[in-house]
């Protein structure tokens, strides 16, 4: 799955919780409770989705390639046995049929290796009994059988679960776009109705709809700061967690991050000279990374006598 796709779902993963915690909020809102029935069930077929994507498809590669190996060995003999025998009898078109280099047999692609293969099994067969003076039995050519056998069955397995995965990619990318519209024409504004009454959840919630802008990054919480009045970042101080030995440092963009943070509910304070100080309650589960929208009010100017 594209590391975009990656991050979008994390976000649905942040809402989903979000929407599962808070559900006694919107308990006897009909509507609202209809929207995230139908949320959740877009996530599940998306995750679902998503698993197939992501199925890895080298352990299939590797098998097949380790039998390709094995094949090729088997095959050559018989290359060379019947090489001799057409040499050996004059038989140009037998000669015809079956000449090739080792080198050339190699780079074969796996069709043609197929048919090469194929038609060689189907000759050694018919004439069996003109290739024991050249060193082939029966055993082999039930051996080289049996492997052209298990590399197309591989071949196979791989080609389909290639195709499985195009498959989900199309599917995912056509519920990505009804998940899109189901959030943003309809789900947003349920949401956006209790922000009188329930403005932490609807915080919340909007906070998980910002997908991640760098999902490779590390960090446990990660939190952004603006000025309730003016918009812009504020710049430096500090924030802490209260009962615990954790603190950073606001950065000049307005920006603090927590490369570790505890499992748990704990409450931040957030403190800058020039701002009244904020304390801000994080709910975390271990794996999670959570993202905040801070605004902090600034103090009012005090004037001083001459």
């Amino acid at each position: 799955m594209k590391t975009n796709d990656k991050k979008w779902m994390s976000s649905i993963s942040e809402i989903s919780r979000v929407l599962d915690e808070e559900a006694h909020i919107y308990e006897t809102d009909e509507a609202t409770k209809s929207l995230t029935h139908i949320f959740s069930g877009y996530k599940i077929q998306l995750s679902t989705l998503a698993y197939k994507m992501d199925q890895p498809t080298e352990w299939l590669t590797r098998d097949k390639n380790e039998i390709k190996v094995s094949l090729l060995n088997l095959i050559y003999p018989l290359s060379v046995a019947f090489i001799r025998l057409a040499n050996s009898t004059g038989d140009e078109l037998l000669l015809d049929q079956v000449k090739i280099s080792k080198g050339k047999l190699s780079s074969l692609n796996e069709t043609d290796l197929h048919i090469y293969a194929d038609k060689l099994i189907g000759l050694s067969k018919a004439r069996k009994a003109e290739l024991v003076v050249f060193g082939i039995s029966e055993e082999m050519i039930t051996a080289c059988e049996t492997e052209l056998n298990s590399f197309e069955q591989k071949r196979i397995e791989r080609l389909m679960l290639v195709d499985d995965k195009k498959v989900a990619g199309v599917e995912f990318n056509k519920l990505k776009t009804k998940m899109k519209y189901l959030l943003k024409q309809e789900l947003d504004w349920s949401i956006e109705s209790y922000r009188n009454t329930q403005p932490d959840f609807v915080n919340h919630y909007f906070t998980a709809r910002q997908v991640p802008a760098a999902i490779h990054r590390h960090y446990d919480v990660l939190g952004y700061i603006t000025d309730e009045v003016s918009g812009k970042p504020i710049s430096l101080g500090q924030v802490s967690v209260e009962g615990q030995d954790l603190s950073v440092k606001i950065t000049a963009n307005g920006t603090f991050r927590f490369k570790s943070f505890p499992e748990g509910e704990f409450r931040l304070k957030i403190e800058n000279m020039g701002y009244n100080t904020l304390f801000v309650s994080v709910r975390r589960y271990a794996s999670e990374h959570r993202k905040l929208h801070l605004k902090m009010m600034p103090k009012p100017l005090v004037a001083f006598a001459k």
